[in-house]
């Protein structure tokens, strides 16, 4: 079924690519939800944790689409970026639309010819900055470095009723609902869907174990009915996958508030709705930053534990009981026995290079085989200064890419707050996905770039380092005049170290193919000592790409920050301003932020939770009959941010 219903979503986006029209009409969908779950297939789409660590920019659209039977990732991405571009145009009959126009997109003209007529898009008025909305998610929230999902039912219209964000929450006290679906998100939309209210659709309490809590992302299915996602106690770790209503609830109707959530059936496969299985991971270990990567195309899924250890799950949504594979040198084994932290990151499967890339909290970055012989450590380099407190270790998984501008060799892109390379401090590693244990790969100064150190001469900061993301340039072009961005930290100096530091900004170019230092540009974020940024998030709408993330400890923002040639510096006073919004303190500001495209009025959502109590932007986001001060799931649209 994944198959064939990849291969329509396949159809439509080429048609896309190829600038063929899909509708007589884009903007929202209102059509009843029993409607949509009647349609055979619908052409929609996930994002989530996974869609940004795997990336495939600047290639013919047919080579992504070719590329996407393997990892439907690759041409989801595509998809958005076009969309993005679609939605952006000016009134101009498409036939006359100049090539030059077509490489924002981050696809490469295609040489055939542009017959779908003209297209009016009405001007935005640009707006101040504001909240589209909040709601509570009471004491629950997202943690720092793991990221809410988004489903999209349609490629090129929104549907109020069955477009969801999904948010997989830590319970700080009481008993509510750990997993929230949102919809009728386009507020801001002409006609607002739901008057302008968002809804809770479904909340269900997961908690199959004492002390049982969400600590990382879920994963969402192709045809978002269904989500996996691990459950960790003190010294356990429990994978479910859950039926979601089908269709999803359109109000006044909800499945669970988050007061009063929906408690899931317990089910052997997860065939009905509402149901959900529950794989016993491990008993003597959690989950406490491992995300499950689910590979598509055979219905398995990869998370690690706190032991080091990763285990091979199969099947996952195809209907069928999941299950823990012991053959085929499954588990394996990531991490050395002496290790005093084996906490692993997500794992990113890159079919393409026939391995597995993860990291550990030591420092260490591993190429897993996934055959011949499968299951077995094919690489290990150590990334981060290994075993030498805090700040060295590997928190976020890497970003694996097929560079058009080096085909032949997919890229590996780590992330630390102290590097093992002499002289430089929090980094950017890029390796090549073939490196082995071997000192030929060893990280050095000509394949790692500087986040900042404490003393200025290559100490730690004392910081984590989370995944950077890349500009829309990247997306077109890859290596060959795109850029990679991050954020680390300020240098102090030996008289005056600062462990640890504030935030600081790095926009790094490439050099034969290569991240490079020479040529780069800085902003620094603020000068509270202490903060952290989340992970990255770029996204270009077709007129203008922006970055986004948080930042914050004893304070806490969201900020928004225009790429060119470099990088604008937001203006964050601690008041609301066009770049800038203020969030409860908590390290990282955020939780990390997921992207949509809003056809009805072109801009682009971002969607995120606050990590600690309180108001965002002086807005509150409390309930009758709950919290005072909760925890906020919080929506802002992108024109916003200008």
């Amino acid at each position: 079924m994944r198959s064939y219903a990849f291969r329509w979503f396949g159809a439509v986006a080429g048609l896309l690519v190829l600038g063929l029209p899909l509708w007589g009409q884009a903007g929202i969908e209102r059509n009843s939800a029993d409607a949509a779950s009647d349609q055979a297939t619908h052409l929609g789409y996930p994002q989530d944790w996974s869609s940004r660590h795997l990336l495939m920019p600047g290639v013919r659209a047919e080579d992504v689409m070719l590329a996407g039977e393997r990892d439907p990732r690759l041409v989801y991405n595509m998809v958005m970026r076009r969309v993005a571009m679609e939605n952006a145009r000016p009134f101009m009959p498409l036939e006359f639309m100049p090539p030059t126009d077509l490489p924002r997109t981050g696809l490469p003209h295609t040489g055939l010819p542009r017959t779908t007529g003209p297209r009016l898009v009405v001007p935005r008025p640009r707006r101040r900055i504001k909240i589209d909305w909040a709601v509570s998610l009471e004491n629950g929230y997202v943690p720092q470095n793991q990221f809410p999902a988004k489903y999209q039912f349609g490629v090129g219209a929104e549907n109020c009723n069955s477009d969801y964000v999904l948010f997989g929450l830590t319970v700080t006290t009481g008993t509510q609902a750990n997993l929230v679906g949102i919809n009728n998100l386009y507020t801001n939309a002409t006609p607002a869907c739901n008057s302008g209210s968002p809804w809770v659709a479904f909340a269900y309490n997961t908690v199959t174990q004492t002390g049982g809590q969400i600590k990382t992302s879920p994963a969402l299915s192709v045809d978002g009915t269904k989500v996996a996602f691990v459950e960790s106690t003190s010294s356990g770790s429990y994978f479910h996958v859950l039926v979601l209503p089908n269709p999803i609830p359109a109000p006044p109707s909800q499945t669970g508030t988050v007061l009063s959530p929906q408690s899931p059936l317990s089910c052997i496969t997860p065939t009905t709705v509402n149901c959900m299985t529950t794989l016993t991971i491990q008993t003597a270990a959690n989950d406490s930053n491992s995300s499950p990567w689910v590979d598509y195309n055979t219905d398995t899924a990869y998370v690690g534990a706190d032991n080091g250890v990763l285990y091979k799950i199969n099947p996952v949504f195809g209907g069928g009981a999941p299950a823990l594979v012991s053959t085929g040198g499954w588990p394996v084994t990531v991490t050395a026995s002496g290790q005093s932290n084996k906490v692993l990151t997500a794992p990113i499967v890159d079919d393409n290079a026939g391995r597995i890339f993860i990291g550990d909290g030591y420092g260490y970055l591993y190429a897993i085989s996934l055959s011949s012989p499968g299951g077995t450590t094919a690489g290990t380099q150590a990334v981060g200064w290994v075993g030498n407190g805090a700040g060295t270790g590997i928190v976020d998984p890497p970003i694996v890419v097929n560079d058009p501008a080096n085909p032949t060799t997919d890229q590996v892109f780590s992330f630390t707050g102290c590097s093992s390379v002499q002289g430089i401090g929090g980094a950017v590693t890029q390796l090549p996905a073939t490196f082995t244990s071997a000192s030929t790969y060893t990280p050095s100064t000509s394949n790692t770039v500087d986040l900042g150190s404490g003393s200025g001469n290559g100490d730690c900061t004392t910081g984590n380092a989370h995944s950077g993301t890349f500009d829309n340039t990247f997306w077109v072009s890859g290596s060959t005049s795109g850029h990679l961005m991050a954020c680390g930290f300020v240098s102090g100096t030996a008289s005056k170290p600062l462990k640890p530091s504030n935030p600081k900004m790095y926009f790094f170019p490439f050099a034969t193919n290569v991240i490079t230092s020479t040529g780069s540009s800085t902003f620094v974020v603020n000068t509270t000592i202490g903060d952290e940024c989340s992970p990255l998030t770029e996204f270009d709408n077709g007129t203008t790409d922006r970055l986004f993330f948080g930042v914050g400890k004893t304070d806490g923002f969201l900020e928004s920050s225009t790429i060119t040639t470099s990088l604008t510096t937001p203006n964050c006073t601690g008041t609301p301003t066009s770049s800038c919004v203020t969030a409860p303190n908590a390290l990282g500001g955020t939780s990390g932020i997921v992207i949509d495209n809003e056809v009805s009025n072109g801009g682009t959502n971002i969607y995120f939770s606050t990590m600690a109590p309180g108001s965002v932007n002086a807005q509150k986001c409390n309930v009758s009959g709950g919290t005072a001060n909760p925890y906020c799931a919080v929506k802002l649209t992108q024109a916003a941010l200008q």
